[in-house]
Formats: structure tokens, C-alpha cells, sequence
């Protein structure tokens, strides 16, 4: 098995992700066996350019092992997913630094990656803008199902309950409704397009994005989260985690919502306080729907999870299955850039980072 010694990167190419020439590279691939056949279903490793490649299935190995693949390998690139384990220090912490690139084929990357990988100069890329149509229109499913109030269907689709179904479940139509999105990234501007045919009024607030570039998406800012739940009927929460985020949708907000609103939660948990949410859904004052939660996965000894008047989604926003080629395809796009020198795509910073869960 042959090596090359890789030339160290500068500070700016590291951030750029890109080097002057292209590079021989040691390709760790660390998925299950499972994740493979979902990710790439047509593809052979042995047909990538890489000089070097080598399989690590997790399952069924312990950390010792994992340790011993990395030492032995001692690879310049990860490919890494659900279950690859995380990164041991010593590896980040090289003085050599041999590994330079975790190309993630899913999303978040904090189970596999230390964020000191990425002070150091690491590179991480992710699954990037893939995820995003997926999330919004999992966002709209859950914003018509509340309205419909579809957690409460069973209670009358059997003989013996009153004819008048709709009546007693109170459903309610998108159509002209007040939306307010909190956010204005990826996630929002691709519902905003899923809730023209609706004839909404949407109304927006991100903090530190400037009027002048939510107006430029067709939709009414607001000057504050106050101003955005007390004109809204509905407000889907997609905002990103940032310390100013956190915790910001306080009970106080949401009772500023009227009576039988819907809350969706596509973004983040932690932006939530839970214990005010979940008083709001059980009193039947809010319809509340949520994909994520602050911590997860969610235990079934959970407030959350007992609450019983919650529509619940298992963090599936998006992507969903049929789009996972798709993802392993980008995937090896990136790790095509990788080897021949280019720039990398949906590339991580620290703030990226922090940001996510």
C-alpha cells in the first residue's frame, strides 16, 4: 500500500477549503453496512480516484477498534454518517495532522466531529441545502395537519360518535390565514414558496437579518417576535440556534397568540421554552406541532413525549429515504473536490457549527 506525505495547508486555504494542486488521499469510509446500501446504492468504492481506500463498518466494533483503524490507516479523509464514532481527541489533537477532511453524508455532524477538528483547521462538509425543501414541506404537513386537527381523528372515525365530526374537532383552513415564520434561512424561503397557493399574508422576523432582505423575498418583516406572534395565526419556528435564540419563544409569546393558533417547531428545541409549550397544548389553547425537540432522542418518561396533545414527528423533516442517493451523490461529489485540489462545498465553520444540534 503506498503513501505520500500531504503538504501542510495554510491558514486561508484551510478556511477556503481549497489547495493549489491535487492531492493523493487515504479514504476512510466509516459506515455500516446498512448506511451504504441507502447512501450509495449503485456505487463501488473501488471505482473512486482515491489511492488509497479502506472500510471500517462500525457495528458490531468497539472504540478500541475504531482507534486501531484510524492508527493503522491513518486516513486524510472520513466518510462518516449515523453510525461512525466520534473522533478521538488524540487523532484531532495530532501534531501532523494527517486526517484534513470528515466528509458527513448526513447532517449534523457533532456525534462524529469535535468542534476542535474545526478550529484546527479541519475541514467538514454536510449534506448542505438537500435537506431544506424536504423540511419545509414537512413543515406545511404538519401545519395542515393541526389545523385539521388530526391528532384527534381517532376520537371520531368509529360508529357511535356524534356524525358531525367536523364541528367537535373545530378544523380549521390555511387558506388567508396569518403565517409568521421565525427565520429566514433555507428552511423559510422554501415554505414561503409551498404557501403562495394558500393566499397567506406572511409576516417574518430573524434576528440580525436587515428588513431590506426579507422584503426582498415578498414577505412583511416584523420589528420584533412580539410584533410577529401578535399579528400571526400560525407560526412555524425555523430559526437558527444562536445565544440570542435561545430560549427566546417564551410563554409570554406564545399566549400573545389567539386562541387555537398552530405552532410548528422545524428549527430547533432549544430556541423553545418546553414547559411553556407543552402547558399551552395541554389546556387546548395551542395546536402544537413539533419534529425536534431540545433534547433527543426524546425519553418516554418525557413531559414532552406525555403530551398527549402534541403531533409529534420523529426528526424526519428531511431529507426523506427516497432522497438519500442523492445525499450520497453530493457526498462523492465533495470528495471528488477533495482529491483533485477544489474548492469543497457545504463547508463548515465554527459558527455552522454551534449553531446546530
Amino acid at each position: 500500500m503506498t503513501t505520500s506525505a500531504v503538504s501542510d495547508i495554510s491558514p486561508r486555504s484551510a478556511q477556503m477549503g481549497a489547495v493549489t494542486r491535487s492531492r493523493q488521499a487515504r479514504i476512510l469510509i466509516a459506515l455500516s453496512r446498512e448506511e451504504e446500501a441507502i447512501f450509495f446504492p449503485d456505487f463501488q468504492w473501488n471505482q473512486f480516484p482515491a489511492q488509497e481506500w479502506r472500510r471500517f463498518d462500525p457495528q458490531g466494533q468497539d472504540e478500541a477498534e475504531w482507534r486501531n483503524a484510524l492508527r493503522t490507516f491513518n486516513p486524510t479523509a472520513l466518510v462518516s454518517c449515523w453510525s461512525t464514532p466520534p473522533l478521538p481527541m488524540e487523532i484531532v489533537e495530532a501534531p501532523s495532522r494527517p486526517l484534513q477532511y470528515v466528509c458527513h453524508v448526513t447532517g449534523s455532524v457533532r456525534q462524529v466531529v469535535p468542534r476542535r477538528f474545526i478550529e484546527r483547521g479541519g475541514w467538514v462538509t454536510n449534506w448542505g441545502d438537500l435537506a431544506s425543501v424536504q423540511v419545509a414541506e414537512h413543515a406545511l404537513l404538519l401545519l395542515l395537519a393541526l389545523l385539521r386537527n388530526l391528532p384527534h381523528w381517532r376520537n371520531y372515525v368509529c360508529v357511535g360518535q356524534p356524525r358531525h365530526s367536523v364541528e367537535f374537532l373545530r378544523t380549521q383552513t390555511l387558506v388567508g390565514r396569518r403565517v409568521g415564520l421565525h427565520g429566514y434561512g433555507r428552511i423559510a424561503r422554501q415554505l414561503i414558496a409551498l404557501l403562495r397557493p394558500f393566499q397567506v399574508e406572511i409576516g417574518c422576523y430573524s434576528g440580525g437579518v436587515p428588513r431590506s432582505v426579507i422584503e426582498s423575498g415578498g414577505v412583511v418583516p416584523s420589528d420584533s417576535l412580539e410584533e410577529l406572534f401578535a399579528q400571526s395565526d400560525v407560526i412555524v419556528e425555523c430559526e437558527a440556534l444562536t445565544p440570542r435564540s435561545l430560549g427566546s419563544i417564551t410563554g409570554k409569546l406564545l399566549d400573545s397568540l389567539p386562541p387555537g393558533a398552530v405552532f410548528v417547531n422545524v428549527g430547533r428545541g432549544r430556541v423553545v421554552d418546553e414547559r411553556a409549550l407543552i402547558a399551552r397544548a395541554r389546556s387546548g389553547r395551542l395546536r402544537v406541532g413539533v419534529d425536534v425537540a431540545a433534547v433527543e432522542p426524546i425519553h418516554r418518561d418525557s413531559p414532552l413525549f406525555k403530551c398527549e396533545e402534541i403531533l409529534f414527528s420523529p426528526h424526519i423533516g428531511g431529507p426523506t429515504f427516497d432522497r438519500f442517493p442523492a445525499c450520497g451523490d453530493y457526498a462523492l461529489r465533495n470528495l471528488e473536490r477533495y482529491v483533485a485540489g477544489h474548492p469543497l462545498e457545504s463547508l463548515l465553520n465554527v459558527d455552522v457549527y454551534d449553531r446546530s444540534t
